[in-house]
């Protein structure tokens, strides 16, 4: 058994850890100093960030990859206590949410090396932390469905599947704000500390990939598994029918990307349609549709 004291400390150990990382990747952020690189892919020469402290660069990397391990001891100790996946009230399914939004980015950190826009993803993943920490509690009666670790494991991957789609919105926004002020030859200060359009691109096109497989494994999961365990499971499910249409537009997307070789911009738009069409249809679904995945 772990002592319910030890979740509390921990609960509120992660919002802190959320806040530093935030910070230190905001230093990271507005701390910099420019220099000129050369033009990538026709792209109008643009500065390209170097940080004045690289103990900064070092300390953000640490930090996240700290959080990540304390988030994972987080939930350890919670599922011991509690027996069941972080999944039974909202408040936990955030903390999820932050976690599979971290997750994401730190893969397509390392996957790119690029660390310039941690400070936006990270905001996020710590406001739904912070939310969560506040008003997370344990219920005194859980749905038994809601016990099931395989149904934790279906959960979990479509919040990592749906914090890529989060991540991929976001550099495809700022993709095509900063070629409309490249095209306006006015670029902002803050184009100037962002990654190149070519690194945006990469950015986006990583997230997208990330997205798409564990949505795959997501849909995979509640096929085989959803129809047996839930007695009122039909396809026509308004929830399995979104996230199919999100995969949909995601498949689309990797497609055009590693088949048809898109024009650039027309993949960043199609990442953003597909973060504007996943958050629109998870509103709709959940506040005007009746769904067997509703367990509260």
């Amino acid at each position: 058994m772990i002592p319910e004291i030890l979740i509390t400390i921990l609960n509120y150990l992660l919002a802190i850890c959320y806040v530093v990382c935030t910070l230190l990747y905001g230093k990271l952020f507005f701390s910099t100093e420019l220099k000129t690189e050369k033009p990538v892919r026709n792209e109008p020469s643009k500065p390209l960030l170097k940080d004045k402290n690289e103990s900064t660069v070092n300390l953000s990397k640490i930090g996240l990859r700290f959080l990540v391990v304390l988030q994972f001891i987080y939930f350890v100790a919670r599922g011991i206590e509690y027996k069941h996946a972080p999944i039974t009230t909202p408040f936990e399914l955030m903390t999820l949410l932050a976690f599979g939004i971290i997750i994401t980015y730190l893969y397509i950190e390392r996957k790119t090396g690029v660390t310039q826009t941690g400070f936006f993803i990270l905001l996020i993943a710590s406001v739904f932390q912070i939310i969560s920490t506040i008003f997370i509690k344990e219920l005194d009666e859980i749905n038994p469905v809601l016990r099931s670790w395989l149904l934790g494991v279906h959960v979990s991957t479509a919040l990592v599947g749906y914090s890529a789609i989060i991540i991929s919105g976001i550099y495809g926004f700022l993709y095509l704000k900063m070629y409309k002020h490249i095209k306006s030859n006015k670029p902002s200060n803050l184009y100037k500390k962002l990654p190149s359009l070519h690194l945006l691109e990469k950015l986006a096109t990583n997230s997208i990939l990330f997205g798409f497989v564990f949505l795959t494994i997501t849909i995979v999961i509640g096929a085989i598994w959803l129809p047996s365990a839930i007695k009122d499971f039909s396809y026509a499910d308004p929830k399995l029918l979104a996230t199919i249409s999100v995969w949909v537009i995601y498949l689309l997307g990797y497609i055009s990307i590693k088949i048809y070789r898109t024009e650039s911009r027309t993949t960043m738009k199609l990442a953003l349609l597909g973060f504007v069409f996943a958050v629109f249809s998870i509103f709709i679904v959940n506040f005007v549709f009746e769904s067997f995945h509703r367990f509260y």
